[in-house]
């Protein structure tokens, strides 16, 4: 379906590369193990001079199946679908609510990742502190972990609450999400994220393994880190 509003013609072939090529890095990565995963870019359009377009895939179909042919627009004040024939999934929601909450941000990840899935779900953290002294950096903001009983890709009213504070969060028993200005951004939290909880479960084992201390990086090093204004 095509509105009035938006044309075949108004389609960023560069936007659409973009998420096949990240689909791409996400999939080899082994970020992706169903269609459940997402990514949605924003979009300046006539339709909505305030919020903008939401490119990502539709529902049903995995990020490293996905062809061009997948790729659907909606707006992101109301998640109407202005270009393809299928809607995304639920968790579009979600997108949607940090594009209209979060001016500064240009693209969303969702995936369901092995390694964040399993040290929380299994840890029960709140937090996460860190053994690597550049993922802060990286990050901008605290990861925010929510508890393993909500879903704001069913329910994303909550989010307002608090997607200022963060680039990223984690939902225990499901799965992360990062944004960031752009797709590259939002690709590296990820790649950090998840790098940062391997280190620590590694970390961890040999901890225990060998009766020594994990050396963390103290609060005040992290909380500098968040201050650069290169990343912010």
């Amino acid at each position: 379906m095509i509105t009035n509003l938006f044309q075949v013609t108004d389609i960023d072939e560069t936007i659409v590369n973009d998420i096949l090529a990240y689909a791409g890095r996400l999939s080899r990565r082994g970020f992706v193990v169903n269609t459940l995963g997402n990514i949605a870019v924003r979009a300046a359009h006539r339709c909505d001079q305030e919020y903008g377009v939401s490119y990502t895939k539709h529902m049903g179909i995995s990020l490293e199946e996905m062809s061009r042919d997948n790729v659907v627009v909606t707006d992101i004040r109301d998640g109407n679908l202005l270009f393809g024939n299928s809607k995304p999934s639920i968790g579009h929601t979600m997108n949607r609510t940090i594009f209209r909450f979060r001016p500064d941000i240009n693209a969303v990840i969702h995936a369901h990742v092995n390694d964040l899935i399993a040290w929380f779900s299994v840890s029960g953290e709140t937090t996460l502190k860190y053994i690597s002294a550049d993922t802060a950096l990286i990050l901008s903001k605290p990861v925010h972990v929510l508890a393993p009983n909500i879903n704001v890709e069913t329910d994303a009213t909550m989010l307002e609450e608090f997607v200022g504070q963060t680039n990223c969060v984690i939902m225990p028993n499901h799965g992360v999400t990062t944004f960031g200005r752009d797709l590259s951004e939002a690709y590296h939290r990820m790649t950090s994220l998840v790098a940062e909880v391997q280190r620590i479960v590694q970390a961890v084992f040999i901890a225990r393994l060998t009766d020594k201390t994990i050396n963390w990086i103290s609060d005040e090093e992290v909380e500098q880190m968040y201050s650069c204004l290169l990343y912010t």
